[in-house]
């Protein structure tokens, strides 16, 4: 990843109002009257971290731990599966509504490790068992311990891309090369995320900020997993010759870019331009060129990161709340650092509902349509429970604003 030596510079009511413009493409939309139902005091706790990363790193301990119920997961094969895996279960991480919330966190990383292997990139690419299981614990100790854009997080937006792989029928489509660049790059989208979004790493001058000249985050992620990459013990691109090497890092790197929010609505435009061009066929992906098939990956990652929303709402919510828990934090150490809060972060502007109703009809929904135009099935897996949960807030709101006039009259 590019780094510059004079980075960018911005003075506060630059970044402040770039972050407001692109705040409908970002991942929360505010609206002011009343607070969100959780609240600072009730939300998860989390330390004011990004000056001190030590606070939040995952322990060597836990590493340990997880490390040694994976090894006994997999070698424990019962209901007829293998690698610790039932057949049952390989289905089920299949699924869009898959919950994570039932689960240890031990025993998603062996499904991480099924999905790999139930792909075919395992066989096919090939990838040495041993060094994607020593991948995915290098992974597992690189995610932080913060309310969302934690390993969970990592877990749901992999299974998600899985899951469309599946619908999509992509694993016979597309390229050895761009499924496991797909992956990986789901797998570190997020690696090493602080808890505190670019906005602040911008106003804060943080060493991640003065880094990179264009999204922050995004950059230091992917720059991230290209050296758990280079490590050979973690090396699942091994057996690539240096030129497919050098593409699928590349692919990595703008898949993981794409996540930046602030370009939501380039990359979406752009997507739907491509579809009315035809330049999607139906008939035959295969057929598309390699351009076209990357920025459909692209919308295949974007659709994963906001997959909450496909899920049933016992589900979502619990993100939801981790989310808020996460922004109101961030929102915390901004007001004790002088720095003003987004409103989309501030508690004292948030209204749950009337952020969900927002975010899944502004961002979600239209995503998931401009995915479903080119991989239909995608449909009633992930289009119908998106339009489920719009009208779950809807409902909301209304019952909300019909409390409040109510209670204007009183």
């Amino acid at each position: 990843m590019r780094k510059i030596k004079e980075p960018e510079k911005f003075d506060r009511t630059q970044i402040r109002n770039r972050e407001q413009a692109t705040a409908g493409c970002g991942v929360w939309i505010f609206a002011a009257r009343k607070p969100a139902s959780t609240s600072m005091e009730a939300a998860p706790s989390i330390a004011l971290h990004c000056p001190h990363p030590e606070r939040i790193r995952t322990p060597d301990s836990a590493c340990e731990s997880v490390r040694a119920a994976v090894n006994a997961i997999i070698g424990s094969d019962s209901d007829g599966g293998t690698g610790g895996v039932s057949e049952a279960e390989r289905r089920a991480i299949q699924l869009a509504n898959f919950s994570n919330w039932e689960h240890e966190d031990a025993r998603l990383l062996v499904y991480m490790r099924q999905i790999y292997i139930d792909v075919g990139l395992v066989e096919r690419l090939p990838i040495d068992e041993d060094k994607l299981l020593s991948f995915l614990l290098r992974i597992y100790a690189g995610y932080n311990q913060v309310p969302f854009h934690n390993f969970r997080h990592c877990f749901m937006v992999t299974q998600m891309t899985y899951s469309i792989i599946w619908l999509g029928n992509l694993h016979a489509i597309c390229s050895d090369s761009e499924l496991v660049a797909l992956l990986t790059a789901a797998v570190c989208h997020d690696l090493d995320h602080p808890g505190l979004s670019n906005y602040y790493q911008r106003l804060a001058a943080t060493k991640i900020a003065s880094s990179y000249s264009a999204s922050p985050l995004e950059s230091h992620h992917a720059a991230t997993a290209l050296a758990v990459l280079s490590d050979p013990a973690c090396d699942i691109l091994a057996s690539l010759t240096a030129e497919t090497r050098s593409g699928v890092e590349g692919a990595i790197q703008r898949l993981i870019l794409a996540t930046d929010m602030a370009h939501h609505a380039e990359i979406l435009a752009e997507f739907e331009a491509a579809v009315e061009a035809g330049q999607f066929s139906l008939q035959d992906l295969s057929d598309c060129s390699a351009d076209s098939r990357e920025l459909l990956l692209r919308i295949v990652l974007k659709t994963a990161d906001v997959s909450n929303e496909a899920r049933p709402v016992a589900t979502a919510e619990r993100w939801i709340d981790c989310l808020l828990a996460e922004f109101f934090a961030e929102a915390r150490l901004e007001q004790e650092s002088d720095i003003s809060p987004l409103p989309f972060m501030n508690p004292a502007l948030v209204r749950k509902a009337v952020s969900q109703q927002q975010f899944i009809g502004g961002i979600v929904l239209p995503l998931s349509l401009a995915l479903a135009r080119v991989l239909p099935r995608t449909e009633t897996d992930i289009v119908q429970p998106v339009k489920r949960q719009l009208e779950f807030y809807t409902r909301l709101v209304e019952d909300e604003e019909r409390e409040a006039a109510v209670a204007e009259e009183d």
